[in-house]
């Protein structure tokens, strides 16, 4: 019996199409070359715009995007950003950068 289950299972994820596809290799694509403090914004940057965009079905989905919104500083993210786009005015990638992230959704 169990093996009948664990070749549905595995037949059943290899035919299922992976949402995520793609999600990860965008945002390397994003963070190639950046400094690492630009990296961890883009990442913190991308995760706060999932946050926001997502429903509140429920007070415990709700407390749980909240939790996530301030876990991440995600109302600090304009202020952040102005700091490394001074540090960084003069690296055009860099700037682009933070412009993709700042779009990613």
């Amino acid at each position: 019996m169990f093996k009948v289950f664990a070749i549905i299972a595995c037949t059943v994820s290899f035919l299922t199409p992976n949402v995520y596809a793609g999600f990860d290799e965008d945002i390397a694509a994003i963070n190639k070359g950046m400094p690492k403090s630009v990296k961890l914004f883009n990442l913190r940057q991308i995760e706060c715009n999932h946050w926001s965009n997502e429903e509140t079905t429920d007070k415990q989905r709700f407390k749980e995007i909240n939790l996530a919104i301030i876990k991440l500083r995600c109302k600090d993210l304009e202020k952040d950003e102005i700091k490394l786009l001074q540090k960084f005015k003069s690296r055009s990638d860099i700037v682009k950068s933070i412009t993709l992230a700042k779009a990613f959704i």
